[in-house]
């Protein structure tokens, strides 16, 4: 029964996303005139790190538990390393750059 109620909980929040999240983030992006990988980028990075940071202040400030430093630094510790490995270990393609001496 759990799982039909995630599977059902996940559907109803793709529908959500589809319907309304999706095209309002199109909307800031022309207005800041952000190219589609910047603004993909750092709103999925702001939409990834939003439920560690909602819990976080939850535990923070609601709960008095002294779980707040370690949530947000372990939470990016994992997104920093796990996430950016597999996704240049999946890469089709590399990005070569030199940098420029003076």
């Amino acid at each position: 029964m759990h799982i039909f109620a995630t599977l059902y909980m996940f559907l109803g929040l793709a529908i959500v996303c589809d319907a309304y999240f999706v095209p309002s983030l199109e909307v800031i992006s022309e207005v800041w005139n952000l190219k589609p990988d910047v603004a993909g980028a750092t709103f999925m990075a702001a939409g990834s790190s939003a439920p560690e940071l909602a819990t976080t202040l939850v535990g923070v400030f609601i709960s008095k538990d002294d779980v707040g430093l370690g949530a947000v630094v372990g939470s990016a510790d994992f997104n920093v390393m796990l996430v950016i490995s597999l996704c240049a270990l999946f890469a089709k393609q590399f990005l070569v750059m030199y940098m420029n001496t003076i």
